[in-house]
């Protein structure tokens, strides 16, 4: 075992000196910490009007809308800002002249309305026809009046209120849902759950596993020219093993200063034991395309199949599975597509 250790040591030495390999390495973290910086100065706040009737009573009104304009900024506050507006008509000026995304207009006597199941006219939403920002910000507008009011009576709300048409028609998927969180007194802010919109884990998966693949040519080419031949019978197969790792393992740690730089990584040990169980499934699988292809020619000319196949069979850029049923089913005969679904 302290010889393979030492092969292991000494391949890693080796790839080290490349400065290509180095560079390659280091490129990934680099890139995703640029690529989220560039993110956040990109991303701009979504405005939404909003007006409270004062013509009768509207304690809930008045306290809904403080709520949604008062909103903790940040980073968790998501992507909407609500701000007041003095009237109806002046959020239908707001929407039309597109200073605002949308706009909402609560009106008079929406608690005895909620009161007694008669959610006509208890708010309103005007939205520019080319936004889809009426649709989103529903359910953030939905969850602040969920804190307030009774989760229950706002399920039927959900079911049954216009406001909500932007989720589809009463009885859909996507109103259940909402309903559903209403029930459970579940709090979501949608727009906070869609800001992490870089595939960094998908990106970091495929990295691994073409870096794997790689390996694996390298250690053919050693075979060929006879570098484990010195070795008695019992350590060729495991020094083999530990020379095509090295790479893999070296930008498993490469991946996870990415998942670090991107912030995405939940926690350093959890993330290293799911790391170092999916570098053993790339190890394994390109051990196994060694013994199919034999020559490192022939594995080199199937890369690009595999790779092209990872990001389509592996939702990291295109769901390939929503727009073709079943096709998910392909992805699990090659073990790195499925595990690639996993670590994602």
């Amino acid at each position: 075992m302290k010889r393979v250790a030492m092969w292991f040591f000494l391949s890693c030495k080796r790839y080290m000196r490349k400065w290509s390999f180095l560079f390659i390495l280091l490129l990934l973290p680099l890139g995703v910490l640029a690529a989220g910086q560039a993110q956040k100065k990109g991303s701009r706040d979504v405005n939404i009007a909003i007006s409270v009737d004062e013509s009768g009573e509207n304690a809930l009104g008045n306290a809904l809308a403080d709520s949604l304009v008062n909103r903790p900024r940040g980073e968790d506050a998501g992507m909407f800002r609500f701000y007041l507006c003095r009237g109806e008509e002046e959020v239908k000026a707001e929407v039309a002249s597109r200073r605002a995304e949308c706009g909402y207009v609560i009106y008079a006597g929406l608690e005895e309305k909620l009161d007694a199941k008669s959610y006509k006219r208890s708010i309103g939403v005007y939205s520019a026809p080319s936004t889809v920002a009426a649709a989103l910000s529903t359910e953030t507008v939905f969850a602040a009046l969920m804190k307030i009011y009774n989760g229950e009576l706002l399920a039927d709300y959900v079911a049954e209120n216009e406001l909500f048409d932007p989720l589809g028609t009463a009885g859909g998927e996507a109103r259940e849902k909402a309903a559903a969180q209403g029930r459970d007194g579940e709090d979501r802010d949608v727009a906070g759950s869609q800001t992490d919109v870089f595939p960094v884990r998908g990106l970091v998966a495929v990295y691994v596993f073409v870096t794997g693949l790689y390996g694996a040519v390298v250690m053919c080419g050693d075979e060929e020219r006879g570098l484990f031949l010195p070795l008695s019978y019992g350590y060729r197969i495991p020094c083999r093993v530990a020379s095509m790792a090295a790479p893999a393992v070296m930008a498993g740690v490469s991946g996870l200063l990415a998942l670090w730089a991107g912030g995405v990584m939940t926690s350093l040990p959890g993330e290293a034991a799911v790391m170092a169980g999916y570098c053993c499934v790339v190890i394994g699988s390109a051990w196994i395309l060694r013994l199919v292809c034999r020559r490192p020619q022939v594995l080199c000319c199937i890369i690009p199949f595999l790779v092209i196949g990872s990001l389509v069979f592996c939702p990291v850029f295109v769901d390939a599975g929503r727009l073709f049923p079943g096709l998910d089913q392909v992805g699990r005969l090659f073990p790195p597509w499925y595990y690639l679904q996993v670590f994602r």
